[in-house]
């Protein structure tokens, strides 16, 4: 009886040895995942940290561009070239920058201009191309418009 006892003893033990031996290579692995985890998650927060400062620098470049352009916008009456004076020019904005009317401060023809104002890199838009593009084909009208009355509707 005391033989089996301490057989069944011995069971118990090697079988709670070898449990905890399982325990403890899990344990293990689990603490070489951690460890893996926490590597990733430092090389996402770097790469999240360079990522928002790339952001930022390329969003200071835009602003500066964009700044550029407006300050040009507002300088360039001054230098350009065939407008005889500033009161010539009539700021549009969008889609084209000026209308120029070379030759208005005096008498005689005039001649119209488009005008648009571009800084750096920057390049012409889809719809300036096109109002380019209908400018040099003559695709150019004039159109009066009489207002005989106005409807009461207007009025009241």
């Amino acid at each position: 009886m005391i033989e089996l006892d301490v057989i069944s003893f011995s069971l118990i033990l090697i079988i709670i040895v070898g449990l905890f031996y399982l325990m403890l290579r899990k344990i293990i692995a689990l603490h070489r995942e951690v460890s893996n985890l926490n590597i990733e998650i430092s090389d996402h927060e770097r790469q999240l940290v360079e990522a928002a400062k790339k952001a930022r620098d390329d969003s200071k470049k835009r602003q500066r561009a964009i700044l550029k352009g407006d300050i040009s916008e507002i300088i360039a009456p001054w230098a350009l070239e065939g407008v005889n004076s500033v009161k010539e020019l009539r700021f549009l904005g969008s889609p084209i920058d000026f209308i120029g009317f070379n030759g208005l401060d005096v008498e005689g023809e005039i001649n119209i201009k488009f005008i648009e104002i571009k800084t750096g890199k920057s390049r012409l838009t889809k719809d300036e191309k096109r109002i380019k593009e209908a400018v040099e084909a003559k695709r150019v009208e004039w159109q009066t418009i009489e207002i005989k009355s106005l409807p009461e509707a207007v009025v009241k």
